[in-house]
């Protein structure tokens, strides 16, 4: 998991990280630790007061009571009134997507599923902007 988290941030300059992950309470204790056993080309260069992992409010509830307050995205400053759970939202269409793709070689399934997937990005870019067109036009 390190390995393929860190992977994923070489190069992007970034000056803050929030991790959104069910099991960051377990996952993040020992994360700084075990990145100095990494590769030098994916230790983070951020310090370690701008990563913080928690998690998501719908998973939170079973986790047990310590770790709701440190892991809680309402106690952390920059993530507004955000729940975490965004990145699990695709998973509802994709389930659909299952028996049509159980038979299919591995890379036309991939090619099938990264459009469903894409689909659902183009969907949510273009209703990005409808909330401010909707209160708008109330104002007129």
């Amino acid at each position: 998991m390190d390995y393929l988290f860190t992977s994923s941030l070489t190069g992007v300059g970034i000056r803050m990280l929030i991790i959104s992950y069910d099991v960051a309470c377990q996952w993040f204790i020992n994360f700084w630790t075990r990145m100095g056993h990494l590769p030098d080309a994916l230790k983070l260069s951020l310090p370690i007061s701008a990563v913080r992992a928690l998690v998501p409010k719908f998973h939170l509830q079973s986790h047990e009571e310590k770790c709701h307050s440190a892991f809680s995205f309402n106690y952390c400053k920059g993530v507004g009134r955000a729940e975490g759970e965004g990145v699990e939202r695709n998973w509802d269409e994709l389930n659909g997507q299952a028996p049509s793709t159980a038979e299919m070689v591995p890379g036309h399934r991939w090619e099938t599923l990264n459009d469903c997937c894409g689909w659902a990005n183009f969907r949510k870019t273009m209703g990005l902007g409808m909330p401010f067109i909707l209160r708008a036009s109330f104002h007129c």
